[in-house]
């Protein structure tokens, strides 16, 4: 009898070794994204003397839409990364 083994060819769960720059573009652009949020709500609060005073709110939401911008422009990059890619 013949052999019923699957022939399909293995697969690489190891990676392909493109992963590290496509979390490097997601990380420097969520740290550049939260660092200008954080300024820019910091700044829109009233500064020092409102962020003392509880006005550091303000600084809470920059940094989560600093996140949420680092976060579109890392996707952003990814896609084009890939684009370029594909076009080899």
């Amino acid at each position: 009898m013949a052999s019923t083994e699957n022939k399909l060819p293995p697969v690489n769960t190891v990676g392909t070794g493109n992963e590290e720059p496509v979390g490097l573009f997601y990380g420097g652009f969520v740290m550049i994204g939260m660092a200008v949020g954080a300024f820019v709500g910091f700044m829109i609060g009233g500064g020092q003397e409102e962020f003392l005073a509880g006005g550091w709110i303000d600084s809470v939401i920059g940094v989560v839409t600093g996140l949420f911008i680092g976060v579109g422009l890392g996707l952003i990059s990814h896609g084009v990364f890939l684009s370029k890619r594909w076009k080899k």
